[in-house]
């Protein structure tokens, strides 16, 4: 799937964004979350979508699904699939994406400000990108039927 949105966008060229004066997070509505299958309490990234462009111009959505899967979504086709975990025990914050890909590399990226519908990230070797708050798209169940 998405090799990429969080994952990807790290080895693509980025722009450096600055900082605004909200609080890190401010704006992410977490009251129509559902609860995970397990019944745990989902995180605040559950259920969320965000989109990134490249300087070519493509399009990386990453679907957070509150199971504890991702999906990446490139110029609207499956690219990249796996787990991600965020973890708010230091003051920063890191939200994690493992690919499922057997030589996959966890990439981790630490979520910044909001401002109206985007959030700026900081990734791998201190490079900041602004992603876009999207719909999200839950995964679509199939029948056995479609199988």
């Amino acid at each position: 799937m998405l090799k990429a949105t969080f994952s990807i966008t790290a080895a693509a060229t980025l722009a450096a964004c600055s900082p605004s004066a909200q609080t890190p997070n401010e704006g992410l509505d977490t009251t129509t979350i559902e609860p995970t299958p397990t019944g745990q309490p989902p995180d605040k990234f559950a259920s969320t979508a965000w989109r990134f462009r490249t300087a070519d111009g493509a399009r990386f959505t990453t679907f957070i699904d509150p199971d504890g899967l991702y999906r990446d979504v490139r110029n609207g086709d499956a690219w990249q699939e796996g787990n991600w975990t965020y973890s708010d025990a230091d003051d920063a914050g890191a939200l994690c994406f493992l690919p499922d890909d057997e030589n996959g590399i966890e990439r981790c990226w630490e979520p910044g400000r909001m401002t109206g519908n985007t959030m700026k990230v900081s990734g791998p070797d201190g490079k900041e990108i602004e992603l876009e708050r999207v719909e999200y798209a839950p995964v679509a169940e199939t029948t056995d039927e479609e199988e």
